[in-house]
């Protein structure tokens, strides 16, 4: 009996159980003496004896497979990522404010940076259906994005068309009401002193929530230090104070964004 032989029927004595069937004898060799150097009292333990002599035979005889071929890393990339803690303040983006996350990708592209490895799945899968953004997110992460969608073509994108030509590079328009429009390239002392003025008087309320949030995602940044001060001393009794600290976060958050991705 080989020990293939001989393994499917300790399997079979294992399963039927010692007391239905005796183990069956070793055969000449390693096993038989084994037997005969350390007899066992019950048929169970000599199974167990023969099952352990047996297990190191066939490991013994194992060859090693042939090795696997290295994973091709992905092309370089020259750009410094993102400082870490950007990593938090993306997480805060979506969380919050996610209105900001295109120009969080933009800014990140033009100050000649690209996305920490750890951000490219999460944001590759987030955008999956959206063709534009999932393109932006491929020029901010680089080559490691297409990388990541060879080795895991759930990460590409779904959308049913193509991005169009350099639409990725441009931030996406948002809705402002006309009369708002003007704020956007204002000097900052007047952007700050008009929302300021309209929150304390309550001329803005909560149906202008969106409108102005879109504001403050375009407002020229020069203009954000004075505007997120001047939003910060609204009138603490005008029934607008709720949204004027939401439009502060919404302020200092793209302020603090902006300024973290600035080369060192």
């Amino acid at each position: 009996m080989n020990i293939e032989a001989y393994w499917r029927e300790m399997v079979t004595v294992a399963l039927l159980g010692t007391d239905r069937r005796d183990p069956p004898s070793p055969p000449e060799g390693g096993l038989a003496d084994l037997a005969a150097d350390d007899p066992q009292p019950t048929a169970s333990q000599r199974l167990l004896q023969q099952v352990a002599g047996c297990t190191v035979v066939r490991r013994a005889g194992l060859q090693p497979a042939p090795p696997a071929p290295m994973v091709a890393p992905p092309a370089a990339d020259p750009r410094p990522i993102t400082p870490a803690a950007a990593t938090g303040t993306w997480r805060r983006i979506v969380a919050d404010w996610p209105v900001l996350e295109d120009e969080w990708l933009l800014a990140m592209v033009q100050r000649g940076r690209r996305l920490a490895p750890e951000l490219v799945p999460p944001l590759l899968a987030r955008h999956r259906t959206d063709a534009v953004r999932h393109a932006r997110v491929l020029l901010a992460a680089g080559p490691l994005g297409q990388w990541m969608i060879d080795w895991s073509p759930r990460l590409a994108c779904s959308a049913s068309k193509p991005a169009p030509p350099g639409a990725a590079e441009q931030l996406p328009e948002l809705a402002i009401v006309p009369e708002l429009v003007p704020l956007l390239a204002a000097p900052p002392a007047e952007a700050a002193r008009a929302l300021a003025a309209g929150l304390s008087s309550a001329q803005f309320g909560s149906a202008h929530r969106a409108v102005l949030v879109n504001l403050l995602a375009r407002i020229s940044p020069a203009s954000l230090p004075a505007v997120g001060q001047a939003v910060n001393r609204v009138d603490p009794s005008s029934p607008s104070i709720g949204l004027a600290f939401a439009l502060s976060d919404l302020t200092h958050l793209r302020h603090h964004m902006l300024t973290e991705l600035e080369p060192a």
